[in-house]
């Protein structure tokens, strides 16, 4: 047994011992471990090492893509950079400026040992947010995918695209489904939900993060509203804190607590007190401003009265403060302000002398008497359609361009430095090389017009105060220019004049406003359907809407009956309107005396002009204001065939003299020749508006140069006022018959109109003294012979007068000679006859100038 015991403890002890060959067996694989774990170590070191530089020089390239990509951008370049240039246009739209943002946004995201997967999907989303923004741009600004398929959306998309006007071809991706799917506004909500996510999601910022950025500036608001109201409350409270000497006797009973005390002894006194202590409140306040005695007064307070003296002001200031943002309380106060300034107390009004009253009372009746005409409201004028014009961008550019292309493939080298839309036309301003005659580009109109496809080109050339010359094109959408919205404008509201007129838009869309008292005369010339009749209602209404009948009074001519006679029972009608030829002369004829009345009633009164005078009238009793006449003609060619002399004749002394004496004329004819439009009237009446017309004969007629052959018709026009070196282009407002109607309704409802019988009795008396004259054409003289004056003026030469002596310097024959003489002789000119000798001569020249004067004023009275 102990020997087998033996024997199992060796046994044991031998199994725990390692041997040597096992000690050798197991260091091996250790050391071969520690050796693999150096070795991948080094190989992973290696791999990120790569991987930072591969990702650095990935940077490094983004960086550089995003420098030359804003350079293809913002530099338009030559050749293939040009061409680059319009294909990242083209794709991207507006949308391209974003694109080098955001790529070097990703590459410095790059070089923060960020991992390539983390960048591939940043690209990705980047992407994707530029396909969004591109999409918002085209809904935004087009608002519509124009095309009637796929390859034409995807052409318009490019062109606008390059054109720098609309979201280019990537904004199809997303907006087209979008804009088909869920309407325009719907499209622009899920694209901004959308494009905040990736923003997120590219930036990696999170909603908490964008909550405190935002909430960052409301806090400091939020502080600042704070630090400002404790500062208003030590501000009210150093106020409040009043020394009021109460004296031993007054002393309370408790301790009085300041409003700043940490501990009140006494409980804060209920709502029920505060009228009380108001009104004690006031009256120290009252009472300490107005003199010393008031401390004595002020002693009768309670201490509990003083405590809480803050807390009426307090509740006052807090409601002040909250009734603050009331904006119509505000403006209805401001509104009053006024009103109370004005007024005047009722000692003032007792100390007003009576002259002042009486004055006073004249100046209001009168005011009264001007309140009885009103004026016709706005809402009666059709209001204007708002005008839809989605591609006209695309229009201009493509003009613009074809306009460069077509002068420099005649060798005319320019750039467009402008581009003015109107209603009507777009004028393209060019400037033109050095060296480039200005003849060149005049010639070229009809090429021109040929490569723009246009009806007609009009070329101004220079344009005045500017070194550039202007072609003007037809637009192919017309804006139709109401009336409403030129008189509802700015410019005619702050018109001073009351012979303001508006009169359209110019060709940069600009409400033009002009005053006939400037012109100080016009004339308006145009062929049939140009829009001549309603350029002169537009006139008239736009003196409806400005004057009352006692500021301006207007003589109708209308020899066409049907154009003027809707204004009949106005009261700015002097007298109906006239539509007989010969009374028409009449009518001109009671002007031209009416004219000479004024100057006389002038001299009188030793003014100089009616705007003189009747600020006389203003301070004198015995004077009356008088109204500005406007006299319209309509068809002056009419009158030119009835009575041409006599017509002439009278427009030609108001043309000359009528300025002054507040008289002025307007005149229509659609027949712009040399025999109605004669060289007397047009150098006499200044200003002219040309509409279109059939020849450059005609244009030349009117405005003295050509242009008008080229205008459009319907309302396009050349404006050539007085004092303007060139014609202006205009578009004239539109005023349809029953608008027209409806404020004639209008005005004739509100007051009656008051023909004045004189003027109407005159114009018959001058219209019967001309009509023997047109009808007589005897033997060559008549009751006046029209050498007569010859023969008197040869007759006071010679001192000595005889039917032969008239014959030799006359040159007339001996019953034309005798026929003189007997007239000479029953005038007072010369003597009777004395057989064989010569007539005495009566008269010397200045007795005969004198008489010629007198005689002349007799027939115009």
């Amino acid at each position: 047994m102990a020997v087998k015991k033996k024997t199992s403890s060796t046994t044991r002890r031998s199994s725990t011992k390692p041997t040597s060959s096992s000690k050798k067996n197991t260091t091996k694989p250790a050391s071969s471990a520690k050796k693999r774990t150096t070795k991948s170590q080094a190989e992973q070191e290696r791999i990120l090492r790569q991987e930072h530089r591969k990702r650095q020089v990935w940077a490094i390239i983004l960086f550089a893509l995003g420098l030359l990509v804003a350079a293809l951008i913002f530099v338009k370049g030559q050749n293939l950079w040009r061409g680059i240039h319009n294909v990242l246009f083209g794709i991207f739209g507006t949308g391209v400026f974003a694109l080098p943002v955001l790529m070097i946004y990703i590459a410095v995201r790059a070089t923060l040992d960020e991992r390539m997967g983390k960048i591939r999907h940043k690209l990705w989303q980047s992407l994707v947010l530029l396909a969004l923004l591109c999409a918002l741009l085209q809904i935004l600004v087009v608002g519509k995918y124009s095309g009637d398929s796929f390859t034409e959306v995807v052409k318009t998309l490019y062109l606008a695209g390059s054109l720098k006007i609309s979201g280019g071809v990537l904004s199809i991706a997303v907006g087209m489904p979008l804009l088909l799917a869920c309407g325009k506004v719907g499209a622009t909500i899920i694209i901004i939900l959308f494009s905040f996510a990736f923003i997120l999601l590219i930036t990696g910022a999170t909603l908490l993060d964008v909550f405190h950025k935002v909430s960052e500036p409301v806090k400091k608001m939020e502080d600042h509203y704070i630090q400002r109201q404790e500062e208003r409350e030590r501000e009210r409270e150093a106020k409040f804190d009043i020394n009021v000497d109460l004296g031993p006797d007054a002393l309370p009973q408790h301790p009085v607590s300041s409003s700043k005390a940490i501990f009140h002894t006494e409980p804060k006194p209920d709502i029920t007190v505060q009228p009380e202590l108001t009104d004690h409140f006031i009256d120290v306040v009252e009472q300490t401003d107005t003199s010393k005695a008031a401390i004595g007064k002020a002693s009768k307070i309670t201490a509990d009265s003083i405590e809480t003296r803050p807390k009426p002001k307090k509740e006052e200031r807090v409601n002040e403060e909250k009734t603050t943002p009331e904006a119509p309380l505000d403006e209805l106060v401001k509104k009053a302000v006024p009103t109370q300034e004005e007024a005047v107390s009722e000692p003032e009004k007792a100390e007003k002398p009576d002259a002042e009253i009486a004055k006073q009372l004249s100046q209001n009746s009168t005011a009264e008497q001007k309140v009885l005409y009103r004026y016709p409201p706005v809402s009666l004028l059709k209001a204007p359609v708002n005008r839809k014009n989605g591609d006209i961008s695309v229009e201009l550019r493509a003009n613009a361009e074809r306009l460069v292309d077509t002068l420099k493939s005649f060798g005319v080298q320019t750039r467009v430095i402008d581009i003015s839309r109107g209603p009507t036309v777009t004028r393209y301003e060019l400037q033109p090389s050095a060296g480039v005659k200005i003849s060149k580009i005049t010639g070229l109109a009809d090429d021109i017009a040929l490569n723009l496809a246009a009806a007609g080109v009009r070329i101004e050339a220079p344009i005045p105060n500017k070194a550039a010359v202007g072609i003007e094109v037809p637009n192919r959408q017309t804006d139709i220019v109401t009336i409403r919205e030129v008189i509802d404008s700015v410019s005619f509201r702050d018109a001073k004049s009351k012979l303001s007129v508006a009169l359209g838009r110019d060709i940069s869309g600009k409400e033009v406003v002009f005053d006939i008292g400037k012109m100080p005369h016009m004339l308006i010339a145009g062929a049939t359907g140009s829009g001549k009749s309603v350029c002169i209602n537009t006139l008239i209404m736009s003196l409806m809407y400005k004057a009352t009948p006692d500021e301006v009074r207007l003589l109708m001519i209308d020899p066409k009956v049907v154009e003027l006679g809707i204004y009949n029972g106005i009261p700015h009608l002097l007298v109906p309107v006239v539509t007989d030829p010969r009374k028409a002369a009449g009518a001109l004829g009671w002007a031209v005396t009416e004219m000479l009345n004024r100057y006389k009633l002038f001299a009188d009164n030793q003014v100089r002009d009616l705007h003189g005078y009747n600020e006389l009238a203003m301070t004198k009793e015995d004077l009356n204001p008088l109204p500005q006449i406007v006299i319209i003609i309509d068809e002056l060619a009419d009158l030119m065939m009835a009575a041409p002399n006599e017509v002439e004749d009278s427009i030609c002394r108001l043309a000359q003299m009528a300025r002054a004496a507040g008289m002025h004329l307007v005149i229509a004819t659609q027949r712009p020749s040399v025999d109605v439009i004669t060289g007397v009237i047009k150098a006499n009446i200044p200003s002219r508006i040309a509409f279109a017309v059939s020849s450059q004969v005609d244009s030349r007629t009117i405005l003295d140069s050509g242009g008008a052959e080229k205008l459009l018709g319907r309302g396009d026009m050349l404006f050539y006022p007085v004092g303007m070196p060139k014609p202006t282009r205009l578009q004239c407002c539109y005023v349809s018959d029953k608008e027209v109607e409806e404020v004639v309704q209008f005005v004739k409802g509100n007051l009656e109109s008051e023909y004045d019988d004189q003027i109407m009795d005159e114009i018959e008396k001058q219209a019967v003294k001309e009509k023997p004259s047109k009808s007589s054409d005897g033997g060559g003289f008549d009751d006046t012979d029209e050498l007569l004056d010859s023969a008197i003026e040869c007759v006071i030469e010679a001192s000595q007068a005889s039917t032969s002596y008239l014959q030799r310097r006359l040159k007339v024959g001996y019953a034309r000679a005798a026929r003189l003489m007997d007239e000479m002789e029953t005038k007072g000119i010369i003597g009777p006859f004395e057989g064989s000798k010569p007539r005495q001569v009566l008269m010397t020249r200045d007795q005969w100038l004198e008489m010629k004067m007198n005689q002349s004023g007799e027939n115009e009275s």
